[in-house]
């Protein structure tokens, strides 16, 4: 469907694979804002660190500006009512809704988004990250949360997000497994470029308040470890690390 939209309100970021990625302009409540949108050629097995584990054919990371902070915290016991109405010119493009997609959000502006691709022989990786860390980047158990949730609701909230994608098929154990990679390869990101607690500039960093991750399955081949000693594991650490990294600078301007 992507060729159907307007190219003043569509972005083609590239094929990769069979997976289509570009960014959707669009408004919710009047507000101007986009999102990143990832289309798989068939609905693939996922885990998010927000909708769970399930399948998908469209991944998405949309970018709440400032002009919906209120609105988001207001009804953030009711998530999916706030995100069906931010989300509500995407998912009628696509002809679908918020139960057969998964998706993250973020303060950051899509067009910051960075991509970095890893293949060797068969096997390909594909990370997709958008990376805000001036105001809530953290030592994590250092310092001091900065917000509560009381029953579903946030009462204060302070993001680095991550979607990976695989061509090999990872069962449920292997996609979750791969988020001790994804979040060591964060790590190596932020060290490398000595990103810093916005509290205790003295500390290093090693997160947001408020990181998310999405692992995407492939159809390939089988893979039942994603850990460091393998190939895989390897491949998806290391276009984590050169995705956040890009991410951070294009943020931040180095």
């Amino acid at each position: 469907m992507l060729q159907e939209l307007k190219t003043d309100t569509y972005k083609e970021l590239g094929c990769f694979h069979g997976v289509r990625a570009g960014i959707a302009y669009h408004k919710a409540l009047g507000a101007t804002t986009n999102t990143l949108v990832i289309e798989l050629p068939e609905e693939r097995n996922i885990l998010s660190t927000r909708t769970g584990l399930g399948k998908a054919k469209y991944i998405l990371n949309t970018h709440i500006p400032p002009e919906l902070w209120d609105f988001m915290h207001d009804n953030s016991a009711d998530w999916q009512t706030a995100y069906s109405v931010v989300l509500e010119e995407v998912l009628q493009r696509y002809d679908t809704d918020l139960d057969n997609v998964s998706f993250l959000s973020t303060g950051v502006d899509q067009d910051n988004i960075a991509w970095a691709e890893e293949t060797y022989e068969e096997f390909w990786v594909l990370a997709f990250a958008t990376a805000g860390v001036k105001t809530n980047a953290m030592r994590i158990g250092c310092d001091e949360a900065s917000g509560i949730e009381r029953n579903g609701k946030f009462e204060k909230i302070g993001t680095i997000n991550v979607i990976l994608l695989t061509g090999s098929s990872l069962e449920t154990p292997t996609l979750a497994s791969s988020y001790i990679t994804l979040t060591e390869a964060k790590n190596v990101a932020l060290q490398e470029l000595d990103i810093r607690s916005a509290v205790h500039p003295d500390w290093q960093a090693t997160g947001t308040g408020t990181d998310q991750i999405i692992t995407v399955s492939g159809t390939g081949g089988k893979y039942t470890y994603v850990g460091g000693h393998t190939k895989l594991g390897e491949m998806m650490a290391r276009a984590t690390t050169r995705a956040v990294k890009q991410a951070i600078r294009n943020c931040r301007g180095y």
